[in-house]
């Protein structure tokens, strides 16, 4: 081999490994599909120390290991979980949170607890054995729905209530409280559903009117509604994006009872360069007739659930859907 020879060849090797660690580095699947009969997962959380999604169902209440290969084991339950809902890994704490509630359409709906449901579940994220049960609206007349929940610095909880306009929090001994209950968060069909914290506030999305709120913690009643161009109906998971911007997955206003009821099916993006006093939206993605719920980061890149409700909760389906995917968008 003459000189330029092994020169050409030195190049090329090198410019192959280099390919080779970059992919390793930055690669991630675009699609993630798993079988589980009747399942309808709703939330969804990246656990990166195993390397897992970790999902909820409505149907059957059971929180759910999803590996990249496709699949699927039950992770955790327990007897008193009806619909598995919204969901939060903490790593640090070694838990997992899981909202209960219970929607009508699950295997174990009863007239005692459907509409009249708001639990939180925490599970070692290890094992997944039950660590604590705790009934959020004991004491609360009215309807409940245990939505989602966020977890801030510390490991206090804040979780939302669909039926009823609360927020409650419980903090990382487990003892629970009302952070607000206010009637502006009061209306038909879901309410507040998804909800991130930061610093020392709350944002919270009111599904059906399209409104989104920022709650300051340490005066909650001095909340505004962050002021948008324009609503985002049907707005269900929020989280936080690898680059600071909030991401807000909506669905099907006509399922959930919004106004207009129309299809809005659409992963945002949105920013604010006044602490969300205003947001503005500088990208989106279409998600089709899904039905998207809510949404992981995993290497910095968003993950949304592909739920599927609007097939569950139709009275003529005959046929309940067996696979369901997670799926990488970037709006």
């Amino acid at each position: 081999m003459n000189n330029i020879s092994k020169l050409f060849f030195i190049i090329t090797l090198a410019a192959v490994l280099g390919a080779c660690k970059g992919s390793n580095v930055t690669s991630t699947p675009d699609v993630v599909k798993f079988n589980s009969s009747t399942l309808y997962p709703e939330g969804v959380g990246w656990d990166a120390t195993n390397k897992r999604f970790l999902v909820t169902s409505i149907r059957k209440g059971e929180i759910g290991s999803v590996k990249d290969d496709g699949s699927y084991w039950v992770f955790a339950k327990d007897s008193r979980m009806i619909s598995s809902v919204g969901i939060r890994i903490d790593e640090m704490r070694d838990r997992v949170l899981v909202c209960n509630a219970d929607p009508g359409a699950a295997e174990k709906s009863s007239p005692a607890t459907t509409g009249k449901l708001a639990g939180l579940a925490v599970f070692q994220l290890s094992t997944g054995k039950l660590i604590k049960y705790i009934d959020l609206a004991k004491g609360i007349n009215g309807r409940h729905f245990c939505n989602d929940l966020t977890i801030d610095k510390d490991g206090t909880a804040y979780i939302t209530d669909s039926f009823s306009p609360v927020i409650y929090k419980v903090d990382v001994n487990y003892n629970s409280s009302v952070l607000i209950n206010n009637k502006a968060f009061s209306g038909k069909s879901f309410n507040l559903n998804g909800i991130v914290v930061k610093d020392n506030y709350l944002l919270v999305a009111k599904m059906n009117s399209g409104q989104l709120f920022k709650i300051p913690l340490d005066n909650p009643n001095e909340f505004n509604e962050v002021r948008l161009r324009e609503k985002i109906y049907a707005a269900d998971g929020l989280l936080w994006g690898a680059d600071g911007s909030l991401i807000v997955i909506a669905n099907n206003n006509a399922v959930v009872g919004a106004t207009p009821p129309t299809a809005t099916n659409k992963v945002f993006k949105l920013i604010s360069s006044d602490n969300w006093i205003t947001a503005t939206l500088i990208g989106q993605a279409s998600t089709g007739e899904v039905f998207a719920t809510t949404g992981t980061i995993r290497d910095g890149k968003i993950y949304v659930v592909h739920a599927m409700l609007q097939v569950l909760f139709n009275p003529k389906t005959k046929k309940h859907l067996e696979q369901f995917e997670i799926v990488k968008y970037n709006p």
